[in-house]
């Protein structure tokens, strides 16, 4: 107990660096409050890496569909964190899974661990579905390295999170318990092992940058505005890529009453006194082969989410820190509808579309708003206009304009609002470079940013020296970040051959503005195009169960 006591007045008063972390070119070790792992020393990155860190109990069994636990054992032996641990349950998957997957990561410099260095936390996507901290594309190395090159030196992390049914599963019993929303709760659990840890790491829990794209980037949305706007010291910024709270699809429990059902008959659960002790008591392959195409989300459950987004920050209530916020030029064309071709098929889609049920008036006004032909009032690749694609249909351009605005655009630009409203720097940005090997119809869609953030990690950025642009732009992008995390702006000094991006200017409500980010030279625009149309969206935002 006293070890413990100790080492939480180390995290949260960082004085014992050089006691608890040790980094070498052999095994570095750190010293965490449940005892002493053995990470990998990465020669090739000249970092230090900590992989598959367990964070929470194992949620098998009476705690599967709970909310997370801390992990409460001390152990003595060393023990080893040179691998990724299991990734979460998910469909259509290559990775290692397990419902014991709560595990953190952590990658640092090497040679820092005597200094309280910013720390970055990552959060993925995949649509509260699908996602892994083992998937290479979020390998951390890249953001980390860039850091190390700009002289400003950072510490990433990030955490598996439990996703589908075994973290949303939504009924009257989870409600009555206090469960409901488990997945979020997995990532508030990871934030506060944060706090707790990162200083033995060689981390300042008092700066914590949490970074997300999707629904990473939605549950964080979802964090600013849980508990009524609470802050609890979790983190003290925010960067946010293509995604938050404001149209997030949240809908009513009720929604989710069929969905239940379903699932205890096909696990023959139906009929037993308590169908939930029923689910509890399945086989992990059990669960996996009963659960397989519905979605479920997260809902307003009264203690984590007291409200709807839209009202909560309407309100106020919100946590209130310094946010980078962006979406791609052509968000929606990765999940709008295709084939239809006039304004008719758009209403009739937009009727039902991804359970947002708008009501008829706001869809005839939204293609009021959304006129086919309204070239002017659109950035690149944003366009309205008509375009023939055998399997798009004649006005997918407009469909997909209307739906990227609802899902990710219309919110940016209103958390973009409510922050500069509240005092808070604010920068914002539009990612506007189509991936190399784009085929047409061309387009900036949702997740093409990614690989850019992570600084090339994967080579996806195409062949050098033809696309040494592309290279370069994510250089620029990791630049921004890092910036971000260690000094609270954007802005710095670059040493990149094409001069970095131009001064980055905060959000102003009088004049409101994007850095846009172009493989081709990266320059400042008015934040005003599809004014009309994407102010008359979030004026609706309550329609949209967000």
């Amino acid at each position: 107990m006293h070890s413990r006591v100790a080492l939480i007045l180390c995290a949260l008063l960082s004085f014992c660096y050089d006691v608890y972390a040790v980094s070498n070119s052999t095994t570095p070790t750190v010293r965490t409050l449940n005892g002493t792992y053995a990470g990998k020393y990465l020669d090739s990155w000249d970092q230090d890496a900590f992989l598959g860190i367990p964070y929470a109990q194992p949620p098998v069994g009476p705690l599967r569909f709970k909310w997370p636990r801390a992990r409460d054992e001390y152990f003595s032996e060393t023990r080893d964190a040179s691998i990724y641990g299991y990734s979460c349950y998910q469909y259509n998957s290559h990775f290692n899974l397990s419902e014991d997957c709560l595990t953190i990561n952590v990658v640092r410099p090497s040679g820092h661990t005597n200094e309280r260095l910013p720390v970055l936390v990552w959060i993925y996507g995949g649509g509260l579905t699908v996602g892994s901290t083992a998937d290479q594309q979020y390998n951390l190395s890249g953001i980390v390295r860039n850091a190390q090159d700009s002289h400003k030196p950072i510490i990433a992390v990030s955490m598996n999170y439990r996703l589908g049914v075994w973290g949303f599963l939504q009924s009257p019993q989870i409600l009555a318990e206090g469960n409901s929303n488990a997945g979020l709760l997995d990532q508030r659990l990871a934030l506060r092992w944060i706090q707790e840890n990162i200083a033995v790491f060689g981390g300042d829990p008092k700066r914590v940058t949490v970074w997300g794209e999707s629904a990473g980037a939605q549950s964080i949305g979802l964090h600013l505005t849980s508990y009524g706007g609470r802050d609890d010291g979790l983190f003290q910024a925010a960067i946010l890529e293509s995604g938050g709270p404001v149209g997030t699809n949240l809908a009513q429990p009720s929604f989710y009453n069929v969905p239940f059902e379903n699932l205890t008959r096909s696990t023959n659960c139906w009929t037993a006194s308590d169908r939930l002790a029923c689910l509890r008591s399945l086989s992990s392959d059990s669960l996996f082969a009963a659960q397989q195409s519905q979605v479920w989300n997260p809902i307003v459950d009264g203690d984590f989410l007291q409200a709807y987004p839209s009202t909560s920050m309407d309100n106020g209530e919100f946590i209130k820190v310094p946010l980078l916020d962006g979406a791609n030029s052509d968000e929606g064309a990765s999940f709008s509808v295709k084939g239809l071709d006039n304004a008719t098929a758009i209403f009739n889609s937009l009727m039902y579309w991804r359970s947002y049920a708008l009501s008829p008036p706001s869809i005839r006004k939204l293609l009021e708003l959304y006129p086919v032909d309204d070239f002017a009032n659109e950035p690149p690749f944003g366009r309205l206009g008509n375009e023939t694609y055998p399997k798009y249909g004649i006005q997918w351009r407009r469909d997909a304009a209307i739906g990227g605005d609802i899902v990710i655009i219309a919110q940016r630009r209103k958390m973009c609002e409510y922050y500069t409203r509240a005092g808070k720097d604010v920068w914002s940005y539009r990612f506007d470079t189509p991936l190399w090997n784009q085929t047409a119809p061309i387009s900036v869609p949702h997740f093409a940013n990614v690989v850019f953030s992570f600084q090339n990690i994967s080579g996806a950025l195409g062949p050098l020296p033809q696309y040494q642009s592309y290279k370069e732009l994510s250089t620029d992008i990791g630049r921004a970040y890092v910036n971000f995390v260690a000094t609270g702006t954007p802005n710095g000094n670059s040493t990149n051959t094409t001069g970095g991006f131009p001064s980055w200017p905060k959000y102003n409500l009088g004049s409101p503005t994007n850095l846009v980010m172009n493989s081709n030279g990266s320059f400042v625009e008015s934040d005003t195009w599809r004014k009309e149309g994407i102010a008359f969206i979030n004026s609706i935002s309550r329609e949209l169960l967000a």
